[in-house]
């Protein structure tokens, strides 16, 4: 039997990603990501639920996102949910889940303080990070 997990967002950097390597060196980086729900139909106007979500991005993908992605920035994120398990320092087991993204694209231009007079946009060629793997054994700190 085949099963299907993809997951697609679309949403803003709620604080800059935070960069580390696994143990055998792979890069790892971590984000979270403010997504506003729509809202009801009956729904009063000022009723906005946003959701956040965990992101986790591995290899190349993590290099590209750790440097260029900043705080505000409304990004697409295209990958997996996965339930990652670890465990306290006291003993107690914790599940909390994160999507690992295998494509992240900006979805606004870059912010005007922040260009260059030669600079109009930034081009990123695309990529597939999809064959970054990694081990769900090994820690992604």
């Amino acid at each position: 039997m085949s099963f299907f997990n993809k997951i697609i967002l679309i949403g803003r950097l709620v604080r800059d990603p935070e960069k580390r390597y696994t143990l055998s060196g792979t890069p790892v980086t971590t984000f979270t990501i403010a997504v506003d729900r729509v809202p009801r139909k009956n729904a009063p106007d000022d009723a906005q639920t946003t959701d956040f979500f965990n992101v986790v991005t591995f290899g190349r993908l993590a290099e590209f996102t750790g440097t260029y992605l900043t705080k505000g920035r409304l990004v697409l994120i295209e990958g997996e949910m996965r339930m990652r398990r670890w465990e306290t320092p006291s003993g107690e087991k914790r599940v909390s889940p994160e999507v690992v993204a295998n494509v992240v694209r900006f979805m606004d231009r870059k912010p005007a303080e922040t260009v260059n007079e030669t600079e109009e946009e930034l081009e990123i060629p695309e990529e597939d990070f999809s064959s970054d793997t990694f081990s769900e054994d090994e820690p992604p700190f």
